[in-house]
């Protein structure tokens, strides 16, 4: 009689513990972790760490019918850190999730799962080998020159699913997707843009895009400055420095038509209609139990059981890094905007509002701030200083942060990277565009340097910044609006740089 197999004996038997752990275990949806590596447990799972999120309507001529929702993870991506470079986690549930009627609870949801599939395990490179010429004469000619390319070794596909109400089952709107390689470098990613970004940006069946994979970090931001104890070697519009240039991320994008976002399924009358405002923020979810095998093949998949629970969330730009205190961004970050009320004490009394008062020697308005309640916690709304046509106001009453976009106001036909402040509603904190400078921005809104509060709205708080004022890498002026990923080699014209000093004009 053939004995049982050693590890069958031993993989049935941890599948067994594995389920009575879950039986004997409380079983939550949440967990402790999150963001841009501001909260402590984040720091060890990258792969699910989502850094940044937009919502905007579509700037793209044509498109004028669409908002373009977009979420970043994995910060800090050096570009040439290979052999296997940088991919979406296919353990991790990725989800951008609106709310339309403002109790801070997910109406839809757009989901993403991701499968990553070996070609050559025999090749002892990662993401991109040379499978064509070793077969051949052995000339190593440009490498991945197609999203199909039998030399892209670790091609990675992915699903889409739509989600009405919570805990409903969705709609797969679209699977078998590619994702492209990294930009590697010129010999690997020739002609990176045309050849692999734009084809794998796919049409959706309600006539919206979808795309995800690797994209130039385009938030820029004196990180060193700012976490330095605001030791910021500028606050004018240049003179900083851009501590994530050079940098790449991990993006996934997808663009919705409008009647498919607001709480009645038709497009807003007006930017007042009671359908106009939306708010969005995105999650990374794990499983409860993960177990990882390292068997080359594809039957060795890891044991995943347990339901999802929650390790990022994301919505309007820096509330964690600066207004959640240390011992609860953890905490923060595995809730829900629904139960926000209990960091509502961080917002009324911001002790970054206290450290710009020490560092710069500025009068700060006093408690309670309720103006950076209704920028941050539940939209603004009409008012005599923005007038009667702009809100961005979406609560039940209570705080729910939130990125709140008006999808009734049209898209600035002069765009300013400060937002409402630059006089252009189209920005943020009107959702939130990819090249808003949302560090000035929030920097003044919390120094009171805002109309809002007319008493402090005087040099220097309505000055403040990091003095850096654009992207090192332009943005895309169709989708996926965020620039190409930086070259992992490049060998033609300037290589990235890191933590350059800002040159740069400031955008307008």
């Amino acid at each position: 009689m053939r004995k049982p197999h050693v590890r069958g004996i031993l993989l049935s038997f941890l599948l067994f513990a594995l389920s009575l752990l879950l039986i004997l275990s409380p079983i939550t949806t949440r967990s402790l972790a999150s963001s841009h590596r501001e909260a402590p447990l984040i720091v060890a799972d990258p792969l699910a760490d989502n850094t940044d999120t937009y919502a905007f309507r579509s700037t793209e001529p044509g498109r004028s019918g669409f908002v373009t929702l977009i979420a970043n993870w994995i910060p800090f991506e050096e570009p040439s850190g290979g052999p296997h470079f940088y991919k979406f986690d296919d353990t991790v549930l990725y989800e951008i999730n609106i709310d339309n009627t403002g109790d801070g609870v997910e109406d839809v949801t757009y989901q993403f799962r991701f499968k990553t599939r070996f070609v050559n395990g025999d090749s002892i490179l990662g993401m991109a080998a040379p499978n064509q010429a070793l077969a051949g004469t052995g000339g190593i000619e440009p490498l991945i020159t197609s999203l199909d390319d039998p030399d892209y070794n670790e091609p990675q596909t992915y699903t889409v699913t739509r989600i009405e109400r919570p805990g409903k089952k969705g709609d797969v709107i679209a699977k078998g997707l590619l994702t492209p390689p990294n930009n590697i470098g010129e010999r690997t990613t020739p002609n990176y843009e045309t050849a692999l970004g734009q084809p794998a940006v796919y049409p959706l069946p309600n006539g919206g895009r979808v795309f995800a994979g690797q994209r130039d970090e385009g938030f820029y931001i004196d990180v060193g400055g700012v976490f330095d104890t605001l030791k910021l070697k500028s606050i004018a519009a240049t003179g900083g420095v851009d501590a994530t240039a050079g940098f790449n991320v991990n993006s996934i994008a997808i663009e919705v038509p409008i009647e498919e976002l607001t709480r009645n399924g038709r497009v807003p009358s007006s930017p007042t209609a009671s359908n106009a405002v939306i708010g969005v923020w995105a999650t990374s979810s794990r499983q409860r139990i993960t177990v990882i095998r390292s068997d080359f093949s594809s039957d060795d998949d890891p044991i995943l059981a347990g339901q999802f629970r929650q390790v990022s969330r994301l919505g309007s730009p820096l509330v964690n890094e600066l207004i959640i205190p240390l011992k609860l961004k953890d905490r923060f970050n595995s809730s829900t905007p629904q139960d926000d009320s209990q960091f509502a004490q961080f917002v009324t009394s911001p002790q970054l509002a206290q450290l710009l008062s020490a560092v710069f020697g500025v009068s700060v308005p006093p408690a309670p701030r309720n103006d950076l309640v209704s920028i941050f916690a539940t939209g603004i709304p009409v008012n005599s200083v923005t007038g009667p046509n702009y809100t961005t106001f979406l609560s039940d009453g209570r705080p729910h942060e939130m990125l709140r976009l008006n999808v009734g106001i049209a898209p600035s036909a002069s765009p300013s990277r400060l937002g409402l402040l630059g006089g252009d509603v189209a920005g943020f904190p009107n959702g939130r565009r990819v090249f808003d400078d949302v560090v000035d921005i929030a920097l003044r809104a919390v120094a009171g340097g805002t109309p809002f509060t007319p008493a402090t709205n005087v040099s220097p708080n309505n000055a403040l910044g990091d003095g850096v004022a654009n992207n090192d890498v332009p943005f895309l002026t169709r989708f996926p609006y965020l620039g190409t990923p930086q070259s992992g080699n490049s060998t033609q014209g300037a290589p990235h740089q890191h933590h350059p000093i800002d040159a740069l004009p400031p955008l307008p």
